[in-house]
């Protein structure tokens, strides 16, 4: 009763470094069901820090989390309070018992605009900063799109032998393996996302989702508005998902859909929050992100994929909806609704499909992760 006062265990200390920040449902979902999981199996031994480049992107709702700023976070206009997040950034790995990175893509080069060579110095400095204080590494559903040959090489200096690499997708594996550095790939985290349980309205219009991106329809972009339209005329009631709203066009869903939509009346959701409220209300998804086919899944919602390159390639065969998918550059409004044809005609089937597909990745996920 009167014994020595038990020792107070110290608690793990554990940043989260992901893409987020940029008010990207895809990217602040990652983040939000990673944290969830490390809560769910050691809540009472850890403090978890995020980094991210606007704390207000976040969809994770606990004032446990704490929250501090990349470095370099708009340098150009804030020079000397970078060189603090710079310090600070370096003090926090430093002490930092495991540093997770990612997942979603953290180095590409197939989208326009943006710097290779800015990403891979980023990363460099962070994880060439964790191995010199000994800060354990774990890379967790990372994604890699290289298609220049000079870009691939560089991996060397970011993976050595002996990191914990799972990635997200075939191709960033591929990639990996051609370096010869050992990874495993595991399924999307977001398939781990908890569905709320909400009643469906009763109505007779049905809503079907939409999502669309920058850059990767080219001069194809001209036939969403027919499907638009085509929908409309068949009794549905379209509705664009926002996925992303930080900047122009280019990562802002508002701003590109206003853009293809000229002059046109057409229903969207206003947010990211808003569009993860809609989606358990839809008939059916039409979609490029990757997450709109994920969370179509999840939901147990017919899915019709656009796809523009691996990793949504990889999506639809995993899925195995490729009698449904549209290539983005190559699509028509003829070959969409014979596919959105095929998809009503066989809705329930393609239903139970999502059904069961969610049901065998989320255990082979949940499988991956209890491995590792």
């Amino acid at each position: 009763m009167f014994g020595s006062k038990p020792k107070k265990i110290k608690k793990k200390k554990i940043l989260f470094m992901a893409a987020v920040g940029a008010y990207n449902l895809w990217d602040e979902l990652i983040l939000k069901l990673e944290v969830q999981f490390i809560q769910k199996h050691y809540w009472e031994n850890i403090s978890i820090t995020v980094f991210t480049y606007d704390p207000a992107s976040t969809l994770i709702l606990d004032p446990s989390i704490s929250y501090v700023s990349y470095f370099p976070n708009d340098i150009r206009h804030h020079f000397f309070r970078n060189v603090g997040y710079l310090f600070h950034n370096i003090y926090l790995i430093a002490r930092a018992d495991v540093l997770i990175v990612g997942g979603g893509g953290i180095i590409f080069d197939n989208e326009p605009g943006v710097s290779v060579w800015w990403l891979f110095a980023q990363w460099s400095m962070r994880i060439v900063t964790a191995r010199m204080f000994h800060t354990i590494l774990l890379f967790w559903g990372i994604g890699l799109e290289l298609t220049d040959i000079t870009n691939r090489m560089r991996l060397k200096w970011l993976f050595v032998s002996g990191d914990l690499l799972l990635v997200r997708d075939s191709q960033s594996k591929w990639l990996l393996d051609a370096l010869e550095i050992p990874s495993i790939q595991v399924p999307d985290i977001v398939y781990l996302y908890d569905v709320p349980e909400l009643a469906k309205p009763i109505s007779p219009v049905k809503l079907v989702g939409i999502s669309i991106r920058w850059g990767f329809l080219g001069y194809r972009d001209v036939v969403i508005p027919d499907i638009y339209d085509h929908l409309v005329a068949l009794g549905y009631k379209p509705i664009f998902l926002v996925f992303s709203t930080s900047g122009d066009e280019e990562q802002n869903d508002i701003a590109y859909i206003r853009k293809v939509m000229l002059w046109r009346t057409y229903n969207v959701t206003k947010n990211i929050t808003q569009t993860l409220d809609m989606i358990p209300f839809l008939y059916a998804m039409i979609g490029m992100r990757l997450h709109a086919g994920i969370l179509a899944c999840v939901h147990e919602i017919p899915y019709l994929p656009i796809s523009y390159g691996p990793k949504t390639n990889d999506l639809i065969s995993t899925l195995g909806i490729e009698h449904l998918a549209l290539i983005a550059k190559s699509m028509t409004i003829d070959w969409f609704d014979s596919n959105w044809e095929s998809l009503v005609t066989n809705y329930v089937s393609e239903q139970a499909n999502m059904r069961d597909k969610h049901i065998s990745i989320r255990e082979q996920l949940l499988k991956n992760l209890r491995n590792i």
